[in-house]
């Protein structure tokens, strides 16, 4: 906490800015967006609102994917905001196919965590409501809380889990840099050796 608020705290405020003034611009545009149905509707004036609305969407989370990014960048190199975001960038850019199969396999594993939990969640309250005798007898309708739980649980999991899509981005890019220094260093553990060996016959190769 100390290296970032003493280092760090710039990067991290213009990030949080460059979100900030893309919500505002989404909110500005949908204030305009609903005073416009006060008026006649006009077929264009519909496709290019809802094409715009789509635009600013996929700013906003091109934003947020870049600052995710940079962040990491920033904690791995102790590097600035922006440099951090050309930085990882770049390493996306020349390590696409990897980032693709991690997003892919990360995104399948988050919503099977999400789903399980919320569901062992909800099926444990409705047994607890139709087993246990205290809720058996007030409780004449168990689907509802059930339901209940099931909708708070995959709130909180989900809040949860995003973690771990940060720690994934964060383990492959910590990887890839290293793969990108050409494992400098002596500090190296013996079991890594391995990797660079590799590395040095794709090199020769």
């Amino acid at each position: 906490m100390w290296w970032v608020f003493r280092y760090h705290m710039g990067s991290v405020a213009f990030g949080s800015f460059l979100i900030a003034v893309c919500q505002m611009i989404r909110f500005l545009f949908e204030y305009y967006r609903r005073k416009i149905r006060c008026f006649p509707e006009n077929p264009v004036v519909r496709c290019m609102i809802c094409y715009t609305s789509y635009l600013l969407a996929m700013m906003e989370r091109c934003i947020k994917f870049i600052t995710k990014n940079a962040y990491i960048q920033v904690a791995l190199a102790n590097t600035f905001f922006c440099k951090a975001a050309w930085n990882a960038f770049a390493l996306i850019l020349m390590n696409v196919a990897r980032f693709g199969w991690l997003h892919t396999i990360g995104s399948i594993l988050n919503w099977f965590g999400v789903c399980m939990v919320s569901g062992l969640n909800s099926f444990g309250a409705y047994i607890a409501l139709t087993k246990i005798e205290d809720y058996k007898e007030n409780v004449t309708q168990p689907l509802v809380p059930a339901g209940i739980v099931l909708i708070m649980s995959f709130i909180i999991v989900k809040s949860f889990l995003s973690i771990f899509s940060y720690s994934m981005d964060a383990i492959l890019q910590s990887f890839l840099l290293d793969e990108q220094l050409g494992f400098g260093g002596t500090a190296r553990p013996d079991n890594m050796a391995k990797f660079k060996t590799t590395l040095e016959k794709n090199k020769s190769s």
